[in-house]
């Protein structure tokens, strides 16, 4: 919006960018001495692009001559436009960002709290488990304390609006007490190479939901709990 704009083309060119916020605005005070005029107010809007409000004071420098206005500087807080109008992270990024603070010497389990929304949950499809709130950090921490080497692979990652679907592995080696359903399995000293699909909903930037599909079964098999080809005893 800013810059000089001159004529009826000026103008028209002026309109057309204002199509880009929503606005309401609302003159405060008029001051005027011979062919000048101050208007202070307030507006308020949004930004369309990133569905963002903003605040603004603001005054017109109005210039009259014969009639006709000849001269409009506006001053606005550019600030506030500024914040309204910045771009939020993109579902893949938040999503890449979510896998990085549950890992390595980065792990931060509040931080990976801190993705979802107040209701949103992760899944553990084959259990069935839900965790929400702190327990979703907990979840992560223990797998941690496990294979505290664990590392997810992102093999690909596909998004469709707020829906994004990861294929991945889940790689490390078994250094600490795992449980497991009702058991509680002694490190084995064993790597694992566990194919998952993990599939979350995103709504305002928030994960709403996590369904990790995985197979427990080849994590057992890996760990020499069960032979392969057997199911679990």
């Amino acid at each position: 919006m800013a810059g000089t704009y001159r004529g009826h083309a000026g103008l028209a060119d002026l309109l057309q960018k204002s199509e880009m916020l929503e606005t309401s605005t609302e003159p405060l005070e008029f001051v005027a001495q011979g062919g000048r005029v101050l208007v202070i107010g307030f507006a308020k809007g949004k930004i369309i692009a990133t569905n963002k409000t903003f605040k603004d004071d603001w005054i017109f420098a109005i210039t009259v001559h014969n009639g006709k206005l000849t001269n409009i500087r506006e001053y606005i807080d550019t600030q506030a436009l500024a914040r309204a109008s910045e771009m939020g992270l993109g579902n893949e990024e938040i999503i890449r960002k979510l896998y990085a603070v549950g890992e390595g010497p980065g792990m931060d389990t509040k931080k990976f709290v801190s993705f979802f929304s107040k209701k949103g949950y992760m899944c553990d499809v084959p259990s069935g488990t839900k965790f929400r709130g702190k327990a979703i950090g907990d979840s992560i921490a223990a797998l941690a304390r496990a294979f505290p080497d664990v590392h997810r692979k992102l093999l690909s990652i596909h998004v469709t609006e707020n829906v994004v679907v990861v294929e991945l592995r889940i790689r490390g080696t078994h250094k600490g007490e795992l449980a497991l359903g009702s058991k509680t399995i002694a490190p084995t000293g064993r790597a694992i190479d566990v194919p998952c699909v993990d599939i979350f909903r995103l709504k305002s930037g928030k994960i709403i939901s996590f369904n990790c599909y995985n197979l427990p079964s080849v994590m057992q098999q890996q760990l020499g709990l069960v032979r392969r080809g057997a199911g679990p005893g």
